[in-house]
């Protein structure tokens, strides 16, 4: 097993991943809380939500192949990727993206489910509940987040499409909960704060950043999904039923 990477130890390859990984997180953080600040449906909106979806599947690939180097499971990186795709096809409709594609996405989430549950046990036996620094609450908890999206995966290809508030709720759900990621690596510097902008080195926003995507996701399941309340939102077409590819 390989040692964890890091921008002062690794050199070549391994180096430039590394930057570049950490790159495509920081303009996803930026990117990410402006399309969760502006107005939604809005140019500001689609733009940053663009470059948000973009960074955030580089961030994720390169956070797979890393896993790999450092002999871990890639599994983390491409559940980062598949929740903000997922939530990128809830409201844009990609001509390649059919039937077939988000079947291998939904039994992938299962796949993923599974294996963290399964992680989850495991960790519940080793010392301190945790395998490579992760607890097992943890592991439940993504677990479960992840299985969740398989069965409204499950859902919509049965269903043959989604639209209305339910459209509205899977994107921004999924959206929040990409930046939640991104945001909950960021707080996870905390051990390593001293590599950190000064800026950065107060615990208070650190926690905030790392919480508010977790905030906002509940606020907009309560708004949309539970009200039903779509006022001050700019809606596009509702996606409509997709056909295999």
């Amino acid at each position: 097993m390989s040692e964890r990477l890091t921008l002062a130890t690794s050199t070549g390859l391994p180096f430039l991943s590394l930057a570049f990984h950490v790159a495509m997180g920081l303009i996803a953080l930026a990117a990410g809380w402006m399309a969760l600040t502006v107005r939604k449906g809005g140019e500001w909106h689609r733009r940053s939500g663009r470059i948000f979806v973009y960074t955030m599947i580089a961030t994720g690939i390169t956070a797979a192949g890393i896993s790999v180097y450092e002999g871990k499971s890639p599994g983390g990186g491409l559940f980062t990727a598949y929740f903000v795709f997922t939530a990128y096809t809830a409201v844009e409709t990609l001509p390649w993206a059919g039937r077939r594609v988000d079947i291998a996405l939904m039994v992938l989430a299962f796949a993923f489910a599974a294996s963290s549950y399964q992680g989850g046990f495991n960790a519940l036996g080793r010392p301190g509940n945790q395998i490579n620094g992760v607890p097992a609450g943890m592991l439940f908890f993504l677990a479960t987040v992840v299985l969740l999206a398989a069965i409204g995966d499950f859902r919509m290809i049965r269903a043959g499409g989604i639209q209305g508030t339910r459209r509205i709720a899977r994107h921004l759900w999924r959206m929040c909960f990409g930046l939640f990621i991104a945001s909950g690596s960021f707080v996870a510097q905390l051990a390593q704060m001293k590599f950190l902008p000064e800026p950065f080195r107060n615990v208070t926003v650190i926690v905030a950043l790392g919480a508010g995507p977790l905030v906002m996701l509940l606020y907009w399941m309560w708004r949309v999904r539970l009200r039903q309340n779509l006022r001050g939102l700019m809606t596009a077409t509702p996606i409509e039923a997709r056909q295999p590819a």
